[in-house]
């Protein structure tokens, strides 16, 4: 697994080398939720209860006016995601990727989630194509980068049962470079089929489908593994449903607008990737925020964010994809605690 890990990281270099992206590296620390969505890890000095003492005190309190004082000035949390701040270096450096940490704190313990985990993220600027061009591009990176192949992607799959030869085989045709292109649908199609499946079968789904709902992982499951029998991108979610920085389609009022965004979801997997072409309008953007964060944008945290409109943005988009789901998707890995080394998950971080 772990020697997959580095040949999937090798790959994936040689890859954007190759479409002129430039690798960068983006804070850890940061002062913004990226998705918005309060599962950000906060970060706190931590007052010792000796001057000299080498470790933490669990007892010590932490009220003292030394310590009401943020280290940076300001609330610091520990990444959720690169995204924002790729999109600030993409304005001068037209592409731009990552492969670095982030961290999300969540009590999930699903085997498809972890607190922290690596995500490889993309930003490119100054092109158009819509969310159509994003699509292309993470298919074209997916086929080169698990297409180039590794002796470990045999050994670990070699010794499962029978029952894991279809899933091995439909690795192999999703990435086959004679395969055809990757089925797309939008948001709406997919809740359409969903809903005729749910009435000619009553007992399919735990969660009935319906618009404007989220899609659940046996939605998922469903639309790549029997009605696509392949990758699938869902496009065009309602933008209700998604966070601030996606670029609104203007395709509807109020629950029924949508965005420019997809969610690649593999088979046997569920959604790998995630992806949108970003809000480069300052004014619609900033409406958005405010809904979001306040009238004072979040303490002005997002300020700089909004700024990158106003003083010479352009047109971009990007995505960001779960390294630990992609070592699982190639590897025949269910579980994403055993496609990294050392996991972490709530309650539980042993080394």
């Amino acid at each position: 697994m772990v020697r997959l890990r580095d040949r999937l990281q090798k790959n994936i270099s040689t890859f954007f080398d190759e479409q002129g992206f430039v690798y960068t590296h983006t804070p850890i620390l940061t002062g913004n939720d990226a998705e918005g969505a309060g599962e950000a890890f906060r970060i706190a000095e931590i007052a010792s209860a000796h001057p000299h003492s080498a470790s933490p005190s669990p007892h010590t309190a932490t009220s003292s006016p030394a310590h009401e004082k943020e280290f940076f000035s300001r609330p610091a949390h520990l990444t959720v995601s690169h995204q924002l701040h790729l999109e600030a270096l993409a304005t001068s450096l037209a592409r731009v990727y990552t492969l670095s940490p982030c961290f999300r704190a969540e009590r999930s313990l699903t085997g498809r989630h972890l607190a922290e985990f690596w995500m490889l993220e993309a930003e490119w600027a100054f092109t158009t194509g819509g969310v159509g061009a994003t699509c292309d591009l993470v298919e074209a990176c997916l086929r080169s980068v698990v297409g180039a192949g590794s002796t470990d992607i045999d050994v670990l799959w070699k010794g499962k049962d029978k029952d894991d030869d279809e899933k091995r085989r439909a690795l192999d045709d999703a990435i086959s470079s004679a395969g055809a292109p990757w089925a797309r649908m939008t948001y709406t199609d997919a809740v359409r089929a969903l809903e005729d499946h749910a009435r000619m079968v009553p007992d399919a789904f735990q969660y009935a489908p319906a618009w404007g709902r989220a899609l659940q992982s046996e939605h998922e499951r469903w639309l790549a593994e029997t009605l696509v029998r392949g990758p699938v991108f869902v496009t065009d979610y309602p933008a209700a449903q998604k966070p601030f920085y996606m670029r609104r389609n203007g395709d509807g009022d109020g629950e029924r607008e949508t965005v420019a965004c997809f969610d690649l979801i593999v088979p046997h997997v569920g959604e790998l990737v995630g992806g949108s072409v970003r809000e480069d309008r300052a004014g619609v953007l900033e409406e958005q925020m405010r809904k979001d964060f306040g009238p004072d944008l979040g303490s002005g945290e997002y300020q700089w964010y909004l700024d990158l409109r106003r003083f010479g943005g352009a047109p971009h988009m990007g995505f960001g994809m779960g390294f630990e789901r992609l070592v699982g998707w190639v590897g025949g890995i269910e579980n994403v605690r055993e496609s990294i080394p050392f996991p972490r998950w709530a309650g539980r971080m042993l080394l």
